[in-house]
């Protein structure tokens, strides 16, 4: 009798040394595989086909994790393609279909670089896009862009690199509005003090720096955050 590890820490690899024990099951036993209707299948086959169809699921799910690598999904008929959001047509429905996200860097209305990406947002785009200006020689000190490229990482690399940002900030709209500047709550409408890196609310206390939380986001920036 053939015994398994019974704990609660089994994983999938596990399931070909199952695959291993029952071949060799079916081979000392000389069992013959049958199909079609009308026979009658052992357990031992009954098990090894299960087996192997699991192992099958797997090494399917695998390529489909490798074909897709950071993207959330891509195209079956063509693998580089990145399925997103269209904007709407006449009618006014959403479309969702396999795409490039195309990015174009002009310099004084001349096309000075184009790239494609597999990601559906630009946030992503603006390092790998820099970074292919540079590796062709390349480089603009001033970098104008939408609220699309906003970011801590973004920031972060371009300053690094010695670039000048040009980024509308995401809420540049939403901070224009009389119920923003209302709200009391927004750090925004708060005072701060640089001295004692301290924040004062509408009611005239003091909010004090605790800590700093650090978060990685899928590119793998760690992204922090004063609290």
């Amino acid at each position: 009798m053939h015994s398994f590890n019974e704990n609660n820490n089994t994983e999938f690899n596990d399931i070909y040394e199952i695959e291993k024990y029952l071949e060799k099951e079916i081979l000392d036993r000389n069992i013959e595989f049958v199909y079609g209707k009308g026979v009658r299948k052992t357990q031992q086959q009954r098990d090894y086909e299960t087996v192997t169809s699991y192992i099958a699921k797997e090494n399917e799910y695998n390529m489909h994790l490798k074909i897709c690598g950071n993207r959330n999904s891509y195209s079956k008929t063509d693998k580089d393609a990145t399925f997103m959001r269209m904007k709407e047509d006449y009618m006014r429905n959403g479309q969702l279909k396999p795409a490039y996200n195309l990015q174009i860097g002009v310099n004084s209305e001349y096309i000075v670089g184009l790239d494609l990406f597999p990601n559906p947002t630009d946030v992503r785009t603006l390092i790998p896009f820099l970074s292919g200006l540079e590796n062709k020689n390349l480089k603009f000190r001033n970098i104008v862009a939408d609220a699309g490229y906003e970011s801590e990482e973004n920031y972060e690399y371009l300053f690094n690199n010695n670039y000048t940002p040009y980024i509308k900030p995401q809420n540049y709209e939403k901070q224009k509005s009389r119920k923003f500047k209302q709200d009391i709550s927004r750090v925004e409408n708060m005072s701060f003090n640089e001295e004692t890196d301290t924040y004062t609310c509408a009611n005239n206390q003091k909010l004090e720096f605790r800590y700093t939380s650090k978060q990685k986001n899928r590119s793998g920036y760690i992204g922090k955050e004063s609290i």
